[in-house]
């Protein structure tokens, strides 16, 4: 179920076609196939485009076929206080030149009046999504696949994971793209708050470390989503993460945020065709990225009863990253603990939205799987 109010897609299809033939105004007789709206994700919006166009004249005529997908920020009220989908689709280049296989967008439209928002349009990669907010650990294509394919999606997910950590992001100008979400611009001068996944940033300084500005960054977020009555454990952990705060910091590398099987197209030999959702990148210590990734897979293994045959487990997929990154990690529990402090927050958030929508929250407190994991981390 989405968590922003419905968008009329018709008015959505009229707007994309005026837009193509105000981006291609050689296109004559646009057309445009009835939207398709996936039940994926609960933050930005996806939209499958189908559309026909055509090329000159007469016998010179050359009719083009287009498959898209536009990603728009939540109809209304969403998991984020904003969403910045050129800062998205400027890293997603950044990244696809570096040879990650993130999807290169055909253009960053930010001029609202065509669709009533802004909008990235991206061609569509062929693949399949793991519906993390489904049992995929006991049902569906990935548990019915052999283990040796499960195994292969796994280890091209670390891969990635790791490739991204080693990129000089530096050299690449990720700083300067991620200055409104880190508070830093190129070089480490601090930039003041910024927008982005998670609320306003509080800046870094000069040569200091990253991580108490993250934290920072979450409090005011959990204060927001929250309404002033997240449940108390989320407040403790706060305090947890401050008062035990990693020294020294492993060094910075540029992170991709929302780390999870459901962020990934699969192709059809299980590899990793395409990596998805960038609104949450940011640039600290690669531990936050890993621990991210292992809390969410180990709380889906609760859920589900179990893991798949093919997966390596905890211990050793950490082991496998730390081989592909180059250096051990350090201080895991703390940044698990931050992960799932995270993870519970943006729970906060999606009951909150969904409680405006008439939907039962009670869950929040009673079935959130990430109170009883934070507190065990953050307990003496």
């Amino acid at each position: 179920m989405g968590i922003s109010l419905p968008r009329d897609l018709d008015a959505l299809r009229d707007g994309l076609t005026r837009w193509v033939r105000h981006w291609r105004p050689e296109a004559r007789d646009v057309r445009v196939a009835p939207l398709v709206q996936p039940a994926t994700g609960l933050s930005s919006e996806t939209i499958f485009v189908e559309l026909v166009w055509a090329l000159g004249s007469g016998r010179a005529e050359d009719h083009r076929h287009a498959s898209w997908v536009v990603r728009l920020p939540p109809n209304g009220e969403g998991l984020f206080p904003s969403y910045d989908l050129g800062m998205q689709g400027r890293l997603q280049s950044v990244l696809a030149g570096a040879g990650v296989p993130a999807v290169v967008p055909l253009a960053v439209e930010e001029d609202d009046r065509w669709v009533g928002a802004p909008f990235l349009l991206m061609p569509r990669v062929a693949g399949r999504v793991v519906r993390a907010d489904k049992p995929y650990l006991r049902s569906g294509w990935l548990a019915e696949a052999a283990p040796e394919g499960q195994a292969r999606l796994h280890d091209q997910v670390v891969d990635v994971l790791a490739r991204i950590h080693r990129l000089d992001w530096e050299s690449l100008g990720c700083g300067d793209i991620l200055s409104a979400r880190t508070g830093m611009a190129a070089g480490g001068a601090g930039v003041g708050s910024g927008g982005g996944g998670g609320g306003s940033v509080v800046a870094g300084t000069a040569g200091g470390g990253r991580l108490a500005p993250e934290v920072e960054h979450w409090a005011r977020y959990l204060d927001w989503a929250g309404e002033g009555s997240a449940p108390a454990v989320f407040t403790e952990g706060l305090e947890w993460c401050r008062a035990h705060l990693p020294d020294p910091e492993p060094p910075p590398s540029l992170l991709w945020g929302d780390v999870q099987l459901g962020n990934v197209l699969v192709g059809d030999d299980l590899g990793v065709s395409a990596v998805l959702d960038f609104e949450m990148a940011t640039i600290g210590p690669a531990e936050v990225d890993l621990a991210w990734f292992v809390v969410l897979h180990d709380m889906a293994v609760d859920r589900c009863g179990g893991d798949l045959p093919g997966f390596p487990g905890h211990g050793a997929t950490v082991a496998a990253y730390e081989a592909r990154l180059g250096r051990p990690v350090a201080d895991l529990r703390w940044y698990e603990a931050f992960a799932a402090l995270r993870s519970g927050a943006i729970l906060v958030r999606a009951a909150r939205l969904l409680s405006r929508l008439g939907v039962d929250d009670s869950w929040l407190t009673h079935e959130n799987p990430t109170i009883d994991l934070l507190a065990r981390l953050i307990a003496p």
